[in-house]
């Protein structure tokens, strides 16, 4: 279910960014990789920490694979996601097609990493 709720996050996102809304696109971005890592969680622990903090999220499942390495790489990238979710709730902030571009790179890996065996 969560797995299925993050395609279509993500689906809004890319709608979102062929209208040129980035901020959208940013926010639904993160709203995939929360329900991703969530369902992760849910499957290797059966529960998940009541966060909106990608990075805390992650740091819950750092024996995977991959995970450590994904931290180092996308740290800006995690950081502007976290900062989408706080500003869509409390004010507006700008964000680029280059940093949307870089968040769905991000998003794919992620998915990768977390679940190798579904295409």
């Amino acid at each position: 279910m969560y797995l299925e709720r993050a395609e279509k996050f993500k689906k809004n996102a890319q709608f979102n960014f062929e209208n040129g809304d980035y901020d959208l696109a940013m926010f639904h971005i993160e709203q995939a990789c929360q329900l991703m890592i969530n369902a992760k969680l849910l499957d290797m622990k059966g529960y998940f920490e009541r966060t909106h903090s990608l990075r805390r999220l992650l740091s819950e499942v750092m024996d995977i694979e991959g995970v450590e390495e994904f931290l180092n790489k996308y740290k800006v990238v995690l950081r502007n996601l976290e900062r989408s979710y706080i500003t869509s709730r409390y004010y507006f902030e700008e964000f680029f097609k280059e940093e949307v571009e870089e968040a769905f790179e991000a998003l794919e890996e992620l998915k990768k990493i977390l679940w190798r065996n579904i295409s």
